[in-house]
């Protein structure tokens, strides 16, 4: 009887586990599966593109579509193709205002864990209270007052408010901050340390991973980031992000009445540098999704 017993719950078991791997497996391929045809068809030619009635799953090698984009562009300057400079412009966009505002987050962010200041739990209360706002709503608003400042045909209004760092990475590291051990602070003030220097040569080495992964939301959103270069560097195209760029090109392969392959190798190119770039700190990135830097 027990053996009876025994042997349902194992095909019991082993009936979930299958199921569960085959959802698994299918869930796997609905996200890969765009991907996949992404890389096939910017290596497809535009004559199996033109005469194929679907998809091409096995098209003949072809780099038709890079050579548009790094031979062929029409909007290159100086030889240079426009779509490696918009990333090249998203690169430092994107990087400086990141850093600094990280910085200040993370300044932020000690000060409501660690420091003993009055009313800094309202603070805190208010400043995530902001993060139920839907930016969105703000984008009209914000345009005219950096209209209204002379900022509307510049980098400003893209670069400078970054700096000041974000509530959702002030949440997020204060809670981290909150993980270290009050010991270490405590014993770092009894040796002279000031805040400052308590921040810059302690809380930040403690807490790299978290800083990480911050980083990589923030850029992550700033290098996706189409509606804020659409609205002010409208007039300005030698400073054209990379997603300005890549819309710019395959507007106009479109017009001339140009292939997917074109559309999906500037996807793909656009797609390298993040899946790079997870793929150099995905260690330290899930180290810091893990919230806590340790315990008190």
């Amino acid at each position: 009887m027990r053996n009876e017993k025994t042997s349902s719950k194992r095909r019991t078991k082993l009936i979930a586990d299958i199921v569960t791997y085959i959802g698994l497996a299918i869930y796997f391929l609905i996200l890969v599966l765009p991907f996949i045809i992404i890389i096939i068809t910017s290596f497809a030619s535009d004559y199996e593109i033109s005469h194929s009635i679907g998809f091409v799953w096995a098209p003949k090698f072809s780099t038709e579509g890079y050579e548009v984009l790094f031979k062929n562009d029409p909007y290159a300057v100086g030889g240079v193709p426009s779509i490696l400079r918009g990333f090249l412009n998203t690169l430092w966009m994107t990087t400086i205002p990141t850093i600094v505002g990280l910085l200040v987050s993370g300044a932020a962010a000690y000060v409501y864990a660690k420091v003993k200041v009055p009313g800094k739990n309202i603070l805190f209360m208010i400043e995530i209270a902001t993060m139920s706002i839907p930016l969105g709503a703000f984008g009209m608003v914000s345009y005219l007052f950096y209209s209204a400042i002379g900022w509307q045909k510049s980098i400003l209004p893209l670069f400078i408010p970054g700096m000041f760092g974000s509530a959702g990475t002030i949440f997020f590291l204060r809670m981290y901050f909150e993980g270290i051990n009050k010991e270490i602070v405590e014993a770092a003030k009894i040796d002279g340390v000031g805040t400052i220097g308590i921040y810059f040569r302690m809380m930040i080495p403690l807490s790299i991973p978290a800083f990480l992964a911050q980083f990589i939301f923030a850029f992550v959103g700033g290098y996706n980031d189409y509606q804020g270069p659409l609205l002010y560097l409208v007039g300005n195209k030698s400073m054209w992000t990379l997603q300005l760029s890549m819309s710019q090109i395959v507007s106009f392969v479109g017009s001339e009445g140009g292939y997917k392959n074109v559309q999906c190798a500037s996807a793909l190119v656009g797609l390298l540098p993040m899946l790079l770039l997870y793929c150099f700190v995905q260690k330290f990135f899930i180290a810091g999704i893990a919230v806590g830097g340790g315990k008190e």
